[in-house]
């Protein structure tokens, strides 16, 4: 199965993956800094969300040997990202989490 994955394959599943993530990276810095989070649990939320996003892909991708390329919902980032004024971070956290598994 790895034997077919070429560089070229790398290559574009990593563009599309950054096109998709830049979409909405702003929407979520919004909800980050709405929660009054540190840097530290900015840093740990988006590392977070990069791999899974990252992980989830490559898995699908791998077992069905097609480009499958997964996001987080942008909607559901926006919604967090305005709704969040009286929420604590592990609540917001949560109901994130709830929202994309």
């Amino acid at each position: 199965m790895l034997k077919n994955l070429k560089l070229s394959h790398l290559v574009s599943g990593c563009i599309a993956v950054l096109v998709g993530y830049t979409g909405s990276v702003s929407i979520i810095f919004q909800a980050i800094v709405q929660l009054g989070a540190t840097q530290a649990q900015a840093n740990s939320w988006m590392l977070a969300l990069e791999l899974g996003m990252g992980i989830r892909v490559l898995v699908l991708s791998l077992k069905y040997r097609i480009p499958i390329l997964t996001a987080w919902s942008t909607p559901g980032a926006a919604l967090l990202a305005i709704s969040v004024t009286d929420v604590t971070m592990s609540d917001a956290v949560g109901t994130f989490l709830g929202s994309v598994t």
